[in-house]
Parts: structure tokens; sequence; C-alpha cells
């Protein structure tokens, strides 16, 4: 009797290094979340303490402003460039059909975003899954890209721009794309997905720990 031979992955160089590029732009994109939000629920406290209400200001603003670039920079797509965001590391997948394990982790992820079909191949499946979540989240999206083209990359004398989305929806979009490269690391790569470190929120909460702050408040959640 023949032992049945264990399922291997399709052979993706390629999106392997995007993967790992992607990767980077997260844990940038997390840090920049972190120290915005900190700031923000630490506002009162830190306006009492000994640190400049300017220095503070200018912190917050410089991860609001990275942040959104950043976020931009992980969802954008491009027909000139070869990038290492969400959609260059899709295109960057060969339409090949799945084996029986990539299409249960590919079908656990979609289902999460409203993809409700059977994966055939791991490129469409996470085209059409990426298009159904950014249908979904347009509004903010859009905003951020208006940032990135007339503030982030340029200063647009006409520019308006009088907010971005919010935390929440900031965190939405990280979720999204975590899970995402999640997904693709663990049924395209075969290599188990890294963790996204948060030394930097918990190094600041020990600066502002040492600066007399009281119990300073890393998430929401801490409220509760």
């Amino acid at each position: 009797m023949e032992m049945a031979l264990p399922e291997r992955v399709m052979p993706a160089p390629k999106t392997d290094e995007k993967r790992v590029h992607l990767l980077k732009l997260l844990a940038q994109l997390r840090d920049h979340i972190d120290i915005h939000r900190i700031i923000g629920l630490n506002a009162g406290a830190l306006r009492e303490g000994r640190i400049s209400g300017a220095l503070l200001g200018y912190l917050q603003k410089s991860a609001h402003e990275s942040l959104a670039i950043y976020i931009w920079k992980i969802f954008e797509s491009s027909a000139r460039n070869d990038l290492n965001s969400i959609p260059g590391v899709i295109e960057s997948i060969p339409a090949v059909p799945v084996s029986d394990m990539q299409g249960r982790e590919l079908a656990a992820f979609g289902k999460k975003y409203g993809h409700e079909a059977a994966p055939a191949d791991a490129r469409s499946y996470l085209k059409k899954t990426l298009g159904l979540f950014r249908a979904a989240h347009s509004e903010s999206l859009g905003r951020l890209k208006e940032f990135r083209d007339t503030i982030g990359a340029h200063s647009d004398y006409d520019a308006t721009i009088t907010s971005l989305p919010s935390h929440a929806e900031f965190e939405i979009l990280f979720s999204f794309a975590k899970e995402f490269y999640e997904v693709v690391s663990r049924s395209i790569n075969e290599s188990g997905p890294a963790v996204i470190p948060r030394a930097v929120g918990h190094g600041f909460i020990s600066l502002i720990e040492s600066l007399g702050v009281q119990a300073p408040r890393f998430d929401f959640e801490d409220e509760k």
C-alpha cells in the first residue's frame, strides 16, 4: 500500500521575498500607530509632566502622517512599479491550482472579508478578497491616497485635507494587511509568519513613566 505524500506548496521565491518586505512595512506601521495612540490616550497626563508640549505635538503629528503614508504604501497598486505592497505580492503569486491545504487557509481568510467562493488559484482568490475589502473601506483608503498625493509626497498649495480616518479604521486596515501577510506565509511559502514586535510602543510607555506619568495607558482596552 502506497503512503500518501504530504502536500507541498508551490515554489514562489519572488513572493517570499516580497512578503518579507511587506512584513517590514507592517512593523513600521505598527510602531507609528502605537506612538500616535499612546500620545492621544495620555495627552492630559503628558501635558502636566516634564515633556515639552511642542515635542509631543511634533511626535504625534509625525506619527499620524507616517502611518497614513505607510498604510497607502501597503495597499498601493501600480502598473509601472514592482511593489512590495499587498497588490504587488498578489501579482507575484504563480497562477496555478491550489492544494487542499492552501484552499483551506485561503478560504478561512477570505470568508472573514465576505469572499464565500472556494479558491481555485491563490492569485485570483486573494485579488478578489482584496477588492472586497477595498470596496468596504474605499472612503478611508481614498482619503489616505489623497493625503499621500497632496501632502505626504508633495506640498500642494491647494490641499485642504483636514482629517484622516479614525484610529479604529487604522487598526482595521492594519489587521487586514497583517492577516494577508500571515496567510501568504502559511499557504504560499510554507513559512511560519513572524511576530510583529511592539517594542517601540512599550519602550515609549517606559519613557513617559520615567518622566512622571503615572500608570500610562497603552491601549483603549486599558480603561476597561
